[in-house]
């Protein structure tokens, strides 16, 4: 009785919430978007295994609810943590990108092909029922989300009722891509927070991916520039390090950081007296910074990589 009465409150405080402002969301959608993905009943408590097998089998990737439940299933707390989801997609190649807080972020992924893992809280914060699903869908003229959820492939569900449940979660949501696409509402920096993930998992090659997926989205970005930059010299690529801190310090030439790393990597690159040159700009740029007069004592001391160094150094075009 006591939870039918709780059950009856939540429709009525649902009913509240209708009439959410959405004419301006029909401007830049399409009407209706139904995405075509693969749909897996869940069994008892895999609500987080199920939504995740099913976008990775959308993203062409064999994935079984019950072997992703063996990596995220904890029984005590009977369902599957947010961060162990997390690390599941980066394990299937797929980068489990933090969608904006909002309702617009996650239909404009929709209508533009992605599928979305949504958590919600289908009571009340006091009273949880925690759940995974995989928003795969919506319809504008309805007012409907369309959700694989549960047991119930392409669930619809008023716009304002699922509001209401993501809300408690803090609107918690992940757009899951391989290395072919970003999400259409991808962020430099938090593009490359994600995929810096990968590095320090040691998948740098999914990284590198990534990477230059943002790059030629955002060509000029900082952020995106300096990750490929560092990523290539960690990885022994010292000419490819080189012309990316080149392109780098042309957009910001005073940045004493990127005048020091683009120094290691003139001497990775055989190039010793221009990464003196280099290293010396870091430290007129910071003269008080004691950690670039280390790296300066570093490369003098140092023996340079075989001599075959192709870069100018030191002043970059």
């Amino acid at each position: 009785m006591r939870r039918s009465k709780a059950l009856l409150l939540l429709c009525l405080l649902l009913q509240a919430c209708s009439g959410l402002p959405l004419k301006e969301y029909a401007e830049t959608l399409g009407p209706r978007r139904q995405l075509d993905v693969p749909f897996i009943a869940q069994q008892q408590y895999y609500c987080g295994p199920a939504a995740l097998a099913e976008v990775a089998q959308y993203r062409g990737i064999d994935a079984d609810q019950n072997d992703l439940a063996k990596q995220l299933f904890i029984p005590g707390k009977k369902g599957s943590l947010a961060v162990e989801m997390q690390a599941a997609s980066r394990r299937l190649g797929l980068l489990p990108y933090p969608l904006a807080k909002n309702f617009h972020a996650l239909l404009q992924e929709l209508d533009a092909g992605n599928p979305v893992l949504v958590f919600q809280n289908l009571t009340f914060s006091w009273w949880p029922q925690w759940h995974y699903a995989l928003a795969v869908g919506y319809d504008l003229a309805r007012d409907e989300l369309i959700l694989h959820s549960g047991d119930r492939p392409y669930y619809r569900l008023p716009f304002s009722t699922f509001m209401a449940t993501w809300s408690r979660t803090n609107n918690w949501a992940r757009v899951m891509v391989d290395s072919s696409h970003l999400p259409v509402t991808a962020e430099p920096l938090v593009t490359i927070r994600s995929a810096y993930a990968f590095e320090q998992t040691g998948h740098p090659e999914l990284a590198a991916g990534f990477y230059a997926l943002a790059a030629e989205r955002w060509p000029d970005s900082l952020p995106v520039l300096t990750a490929q930059a560092n990523l290539a010299l960690a990885q022994g690529e010292s000419q490819r390090a080189i012309q990316v801190f080149e392109r780098l310090l042309a957009l910001a030439k005073d940045d004493p950081a990127l005048w020091n790393n683009y120094a290691y990597a003139l001497l990775a690159g055989g190039c010793k007296a221009q990464a003196l040159t280099a290293i010396s700009r870091a430290e007129a740029l910071a003269p008080e910074d004691d950690a670039y007069r280390e790296s300066a004592s570093e490369i003098r001391a140092a023996e340079a990589a075989a001599e075959h160094c192709s870069s100018e150094g030191g002043e970059p075009p």
